[in-house]
């Protein structure tokens, strides 16, 4: 029972982040940068959920704290070195908010998928 119910959040999880890796670039294209930059931000929160998920382990909170959570209490410091550069964005109004919305979308089939 509590397997099943960690495999349905974790599908869910996957769904909202799908949503918004899907409309990331229709937004760059009608010029909504900042509507795009929510979405990222937004797949940033679903990848932790996700990642804990996945993991088997509880959260802090997917706002605070994310170098300890990530680089400490999963042990993973060379994942957590990798996300503070998806949001380090050259120029806000170009492709370059895509592409690291598909790099995060990379990293979710590298850690937080079984």
């Amino acid at each position: 029972m509590i397997e099943a119910t960690r495999r349905t959040r974790l599908a869910a999880v996957r769904r909202y982040f799908q949503n918004n890796l899907d409309h990331i670039p229709s937004f760059i294209e009608r010029q909504l940068y900042f509507q795009s930059f929510d979405r990222l931000y937004n797949m940033l929160h679903e990848f932790l959920q996700a990642l804990f998920i996945a993991r088997r382990t509880y959260p802090i909170s997917y706002h605070k704290w994310i170098r300890e959570q990530v680089a400490e209490i999963l042990a993973l410091p060379d994942l957590y070195q990798k996300l503070p550069k998806l949001f380090e964005i050259r120029q806000f109004e170009g492709r370059e908010m895509a592409e690291n919305a598909y790099a995060l979308a990379a990293l979710f089939e590298e850690y937080a998928v079984e």
